[in-house]
Protein backbone atom coordinates (compact mmCIF):
# COMPACT_ATOMS: atom_id res chain seq x y z
CA UNK A 1 0.00 0.00 0.00
CA UNK A 2 2.75 2.36 0.97
CA UNK A 3 4.32 1.81 -2.82
CA UNK A 4 0.92 2.59 -4.06
CA UNK A 5 0.41 6.14 -2.08
CA UNK A 6 4.77 6.83 -3.16
CA UNK A 7 3.13 6.76 -6.61
CA UNK A 8 0.14 8.94 -6.29
CA UNK A 9 2.43 11.33 -4.41
CA UNK A 10 5.32 11.67 -7.30
CA UNK A 11 2.18 11.68 -9.81
CA UNK A 12 0.91 14.77 -8.18
CA UNK A 13 3.91 16.66 -8.14
CA UNK A 14 5.18 15.30 -11.50
CA UNK A 15 1.36 17.11 -12.69
CA UNK A 16 1.94 20.36 -10.19
CA UNK A 17 5.24 20.74 -12.20
CA UNK A 18 3.55 20.56 -15.73
CA UNK A 19 0.88 22.79 -14.76
CA UNK A 20 3.56 25.45 -13.42
CA UNK A 21 5.29 25.16 -16.66
CA UNK A 22 2.16 25.72 -18.70
CA UNK A 23 0.97 28.41 -16.56
CA UNK A 24 3.95 30.49 -17.45
CA UNK A 25 3.77 29.93 -20.46
CA UNK A 26 0.52 30.91 -20.78
CA UNK A 27 1.33 33.95 -19.06
CA UNK A 28 4.16 35.21 -21.83
CA UNK A 29 6.55 35.33 -18.48
CA UNK A 30 9.34 38.11 -19.27
CA UNK A 31 11.65 39.31 -16.99
CA UNK A 32 11.51 43.10 -16.22
CA UNK A 33 13.92 45.38 -18.06
CA UNK A 34 17.42 45.62 -16.13
CA UNK A 35 19.08 49.04 -15.53
CA UNK A 36 21.17 50.55 -17.99
CA UNK A 37 24.59 49.17 -16.22
CA UNK A 38 23.43 45.47 -17.33
CA UNK A 39 24.72 46.13 -20.52
CA UNK A 40 28.23 47.34 -22.14
CA UNK A 41 29.39 48.02 -25.45
CA UNK A 42 33.04 47.45 -26.15
CA UNK A 43 35.53 47.73 -29.27
CA UNK A 44 37.76 44.29 -29.24
CA UNK A 45 40.45 44.84 -31.43
CA UNK A 46 41.05 48.81 -33.37
CA UNK A 47 43.87 49.45 -35.11
CA UNK A 48 44.43 52.81 -35.95
CA UNK A 49 47.20 52.70 -38.22
CA UNK A 50 46.38 50.59 -41.49
CA UNK A 51 47.98 50.85 -45.31
CA UNK A 52 46.36 51.29 -47.99
CA UNK A 53 44.93 48.19 -49.64
CA UNK A 54 45.40 46.27 -45.99
CA UNK A 55 41.96 44.78 -44.74
CA UNK A 56 41.25 44.63 -40.97
CA UNK A 57 38.35 43.51 -39.25
CA UNK A 58 36.89 45.15 -36.75
CA UNK A 59 34.45 43.51 -33.48
CA UNK A 60 32.04 45.16 -31.11
CA UNK A 61 30.71 43.08 -28.48
CA UNK A 62 27.83 44.08 -26.62
CA UNK A 63 27.75 42.11 -23.04
CA UNK A 64 24.90 41.10 -20.93
CA UNK A 65 26.09 40.98 -17.08
CA UNK A 66 23.13 39.61 -15.94
CA UNK A 67 21.56 36.32 -14.78
CA UNK A 68 18.49 36.85 -16.75
CA UNK A 69 18.23 36.53 -20.61
CA UNK A 70 16.73 39.12 -22.97
CA UNK A 71 15.06 39.58 -26.09
CA UNK A 72 16.55 42.80 -27.69
CA UNK A 73 14.36 44.52 -29.89
CA UNK A 74 16.02 46.57 -32.52
CA UNK A 75 15.83 47.83 -36.35
CA UNK A 76 18.30 46.19 -38.79
CA UNK A 77 20.81 44.94 -35.76
CA UNK A 78 20.93 45.74 -32.14
CA UNK A 79 25.06 47.19 -33.09
CA UNK A 80 26.16 48.92 -35.76
CA UNK A 81 29.48 49.35 -36.19
CA UNK A 82 30.92 51.14 -39.64
CA UNK A 83 34.65 53.39 -40.44
CA UNK A 84 33.91 56.27 -42.60
CA UNK A 85 35.86 59.10 -43.94
CA UNK A 86 36.48 61.94 -41.24
CA UNK A 87 34.88 64.27 -43.72
CA UNK A 88 31.91 61.60 -44.33
CA UNK A 89 31.29 61.12 -40.25
CA UNK A 90 28.09 62.57 -38.93
CA UNK A 91 26.76 61.99 -35.15
CA UNK A 92 23.17 61.07 -36.72
CA UNK A 93 22.25 57.44 -36.83
CA UNK A 94 20.41 56.09 -39.28
CA UNK A 95 17.14 53.94 -38.25
CA UNK A 96 15.23 51.55 -40.20
CA UNK A 97 12.43 50.66 -40.42
CA UNK A 98 12.71 46.69 -40.50
CA UNK A 99 11.99 45.17 -37.08
CA UNK A 100 13.91 42.27 -35.33
CA UNK A 101 14.58 40.52 -32.61
CA UNK A 102 17.75 39.18 -31.05
CA UNK A 103 18.35 37.04 -27.63
CA UNK A 104 21.05 37.51 -25.46
CA UNK A 105 22.15 34.67 -23.04
CA UNK A 106 22.31 35.36 -19.25
CA UNK A 107 26.43 36.59 -19.39
CA UNK A 108 26.12 36.50 -23.29
CA UNK A 109 27.25 38.29 -25.97
CA UNK A 110 26.38 39.96 -29.18
CA UNK A 111 29.29 40.33 -31.74
CA UNK A 112 29.30 42.42 -34.47
CA UNK A 113 32.34 43.32 -37.21
CA UNK A 114 33.33 45.29 -40.12
CA UNK A 115 35.85 45.06 -42.63
CA UNK A 116 37.74 48.03 -43.61
CA UNK A 117 39.97 48.03 -46.64
CA UNK A 118 41.03 51.30 -47.84
CA UNK A 119 41.74 52.08 -50.99
CA UNK A 120 42.78 55.42 -50.11
CA UNK A 121 45.22 57.52 -47.70
CA UNK A 122 43.56 59.84 -45.43
CA UNK A 123 41.99 59.87 -41.81
CA UNK A 124 38.90 57.58 -40.92
CA UNK A 125 36.35 57.37 -37.92
CA UNK A 126 35.34 54.03 -36.75
CA UNK A 127 32.50 54.20 -34.89
CA UNK A 128 30.31 51.84 -32.43
CA UNK A 129 27.07 51.56 -31.13
CA UNK A 130 23.76 49.67 -29.91
CA UNK A 131 20.23 50.66 -29.80
CA UNK A 132 17.58 48.36 -28.63
CA UNK A 133 14.70 48.02 -26.58
CA UNK A 134 13.24 45.17 -23.96
CA UNK A 135 9.87 44.90 -23.41
CA UNK A 136 9.00 43.17 -20.41
CA UNK A 137 5.63 42.14 -18.82
CA UNK A 138 4.87 45.62 -17.38
CA UNK A 139 7.38 47.74 -19.05
CA UNK A 140 9.39 48.60 -22.09
CA UNK A 141 12.61 50.23 -21.83
CA UNK A 142 15.35 51.90 -24.37
CA UNK A 143 18.67 51.40 -24.45
CA UNK A 144 21.52 53.51 -25.83
CA UNK A 145 25.27 53.32 -26.16
CA UNK A 146 28.41 54.38 -27.94
CA UNK A 147 31.91 53.47 -27.76
CA UNK A 148 34.19 56.23 -27.95
CA UNK A 149 35.26 57.24 -31.73
CA UNK A 150 38.40 55.78 -32.67
CA UNK A 151 40.74 57.83 -35.42
CA UNK A 152 42.45 55.66 -38.00
CA UNK A 153 44.63 56.92 -40.41
CA UNK A 154 45.49 55.60 -43.22
CA UNK A 155 48.93 55.67 -44.79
Amino acid sequence: MTNNSSFIKAMALFLAVISMVFSFTACDFRPEPPEEDAFSLVIDFAQTTVKVGDKVTYKAILKNSEDESYTLQHTLKPIYISVVKSEDYSDEKVVYSPYAETNIAPHGQIEEFCEFKPTEKGEYILYVFADFSIEGKDTTKDYEYECEKITITVV
